[in-house]
Parts: structure tokens; C-alpha cells; sequence
């Protein structure tokens, strides 16, 4: 079987370089996506310096999204049960949203309007791109 991760199609890349890809997910305003390049299950797949570079990226992220989207928490997860192949989600999420306190592979409790801005989003991935 083909792995989606590995053969993506449709994605909004934002940044790329070597060791991964990060990509904004349509489905939550904000929503962002962090892919491995390379077809690896778990983060011990990789050496520990590329390890630290993906958390690096992942609290860089975090600091952006906090600053620009201001959401309630910001849920970071790492499953692959489905799609083996290392990716991490990194979600803001809202007190009164669709799933809030589950995640947001829950089943929803509430419809939820999002007040997030295209100015916002666009600001968030304009400062996504200038990280290092």
C-alpha cells in the first residue's frame, strides 16, 4: 500500500527543507501540520539531532500561534495509527469549539464558529516562513 505522507497530493506547503515539511490543514483555522520527508513510525527513528530540530520547529510554532491566534490551549499530537508515518499536528483549539475539552478526533459536541482572520492566518504563516 502507497503512504499518503510519502506521496502527498493537494498540500499547502508552507515551509520545507530536508527533514520536513510544514503545511497548513484546511479543516481548523490555523491547523498545522509537521512531515517527516523521509517514511519513519516514531521519533526514534531519528538521530536526536534531527529529533531536537522537529521540536525546535514545534515550540517555534507553538510561540506563533499563541501570539498571533491567541487560542485557549494548543493541542500537539503525534499518532500515526492510521498513516504510519511520523507527522505532528499542531492544533489551536478553543473553549466553545466543535469538540472542546476532546480532541478533535472526537465526536463533535457543538456547532462552533471560528472568529480566526484570514489576516491572522496569513500573518501566522508569514512568520512561519521566516523561521530558521
Amino acid at each position: 500500500m502507497s503512504c499518503p505522507l510519502c506521496n502527498p497530493s493537494g498540500e499547502n506547503i508552507i515551509k520545507q527543507n530536508n527533514l520536513f515539511r510544514v503545511i497548513l490543514v484546511d479543516e481548523i483555522p490555523g491547523f498545522i501540520r509537521i512531515i517527516l520527508n523521509k517514511h519513519i513510525a516514531e521519533f526514534s527513528d531519528l538521530s536526536f539531532n534531527d529529533y531536537q530540530k522537529v521540536y525546535a520547529e514545534i515550540y517555534k510554532i507553538e510561540k506563533i500561534m499563541r501570539e498571533i491566534l491567541n487560542p485557549d490551549k494548543i493541542n500537539i499530537a503525534s499518532l500515526g495509527n492510521y498513516v504510519p508515518h511520523l507527522h505532528i499536528h499542531i492544533i489551536p483549539r478553543y473553549k466553545n469549539d466543535s469538540w472542546f475539552p476532546d480532541s478533535i478526533w472526537s465526536e463533535k459536541h457543538r456547532e462552533y464558529e471560528y472568529k480566526t482572520t484570514k489576516e491572522e492566518i496569513d500573518k501566522m504563516i508569514k512568520a512561519i516562513k521566516k523561521l530558521k
